[in-house]
């Protein structure tokens, strides 16, 4: 008789056919044998804060239209293609930076922001992710230890661009929400100096103050530019909580613009690898651990997903162990399998150096499987050294 397997949540992709039912638990069925997954199904897990579910089912139908072999040569080509890639990012980035510190000085100054140059960055950054969206590994300590404000929300516009992109925005819709995450922060400059450059946790009164920045944020945006409404909207509700613990106001569900739901998702994320001054950064695998396990109160679900389709558990650039004892890079996954990536080998069993490119693939290779993910100290290398 077939045994019950569980199956992630993450795993799961509209559109899978699997030949037994889907129980979220031995008694209650999500799916029917030979019956797609819909979009909603994997919506209702979420919300319900389950993990995974079971089967003594196989797949019979999945999403990918592709052979395995087939995706591996994708995965490598985009790969080989990212590489060549980080000198224009690096160039953007500064573009972009340049716009966001111009508007943070006419803030300070109770000038006028020029929307012209904020507005071309944002053209640059969509650009470059509709060649190539994984290079947002590239942003991965870059410039870190400089004004954190201003390089965190270009980051932080990167990834919400990466989701937009996703949910087949409009070029239009694209730079509404580019320009709105670019000024996410606005309102940080009427925060003070102290409080902003604190190396210890803050205190109440000191957290409290910090609250009312999304409310300075979006006034100094609606007074002092030409900025699109449902731009501003997103500095004001960027910490809105799609269970309405947020704040200012306390919204919740669709309350909360699209745009500030994808935006609150980029916005943990990049806070949680980037470094600063009063705690150390977390790595990729852990920071997307933290949002899915916070995500079914804090955020969108079904956002949060495409986030994590777009990114996988193991995002680009992450440092593994495999049940073998070698050591590798994520250079790529295919969607319906974010467990089971394209690795490049660095290191092998005795922790030797590979020389030349090994690649694994763990989509193919299923005596394989990664045993943890590790950080850069753990693992004895600069992941910029191995790509």
């Amino acid at each position: 008789m077939p045994e019950f397997r569980k199956i992630p949540v993450e795993e799961l992709k509209p559109g899978m056919i699997y030949d037994q039912p889907l129980y979220v638990d031995k008694s209650n069925v999500l799916v029917a044998a030979n019956v797609a997954v819909r979009e909603s199904d994997i919506k209702k897990l979420m919300t319900w804060g389950v993990s995974e579910i079971e089967t003594e089912g196989s797949l019979i139908t999945n999403t990918s239209g592709q052979s395995s072999s087939d995706r591996e040569r994708r995965i490598i080509q985009d790969y080989n293609e990212l590489i060549k890639k980080r000198k224009q990012l690096i160039s953007v980035h500064l573009k972009a930076r340049k716009a966001v510190e111009d508007a943070h000085s006419a803030i300070r100054k109770q000038s006028r922001i020029s929307l012209t140059d904020i507005e071309s960055a944002v053209e640059d950054i969509i650009a470059l992710l509709k060649e190539n969206s994984n290079v947002f590994l590239f942003l991965y300590g870059l410039d870190e230890g400089k004004d954190y404000i201003i390089t965190h929300s270009v980051n932080v516009t990167f990834y919400s661009l990466i989701m937009g992109i996703a949910l087949k925005y409009s070029d239009s819709s694209l730079k509404t929400l580019g320009i709105g995450t670019m000024l996410i922060d606005a309102g940080m400059i009427k925060m003070p100096v102290y409080i902003t450059h604190k190396q210890s946790n803050l205190s109440e009164q000191e957290y409290k103050q910090i609250k009312t920045h999304p409310l300075h944020g979006y006034k100094s945006i609606r007074d002092l530019g030409d900025i699109p409404e449902k731009a501003a909207e997103i500095s004001l509700q960027h910490h809105e909580q799609f269970d309405g613990k947020g704040y200012p106001r306390g919204l919740k569900g669709n309350e909360i613009s699209e745009y500030a739901r994808i935006a609150a998702i980029a916005d943990s994320y990049e806070a949680q690898i980037s470094k600063r001054s009063y705690r150390q950064k977390v790595y990729f695998y852990q920071a997307m651990r933290n949002l899915l396990s916070s995500g079914v109160n804090k955020f969108d679900p079904v956002i949060l997903r495409i986030f994590l389709s777009c990114l996988s558990v193991y995002p680009i650039g992450s440092l593994v162990e495999l049940s073998d004892s070698t050591i590798g890079i994520v250079i790529g996954s295919a969607p319906e399998k974010p467990l089971r990536p394209i690795i490049k080998l660095v290191f092998d069993a005795q922790r030797d150096r590979v020389s030349g490119t090994l690649i694994v693939n763990l989509i193919d290779n299923t005596s394989l499987y990664i045993v943890r993910a590790l950080d850069e100290t753990e693992a004895g290398i600069n992941i910029f050294d191995v790509l």
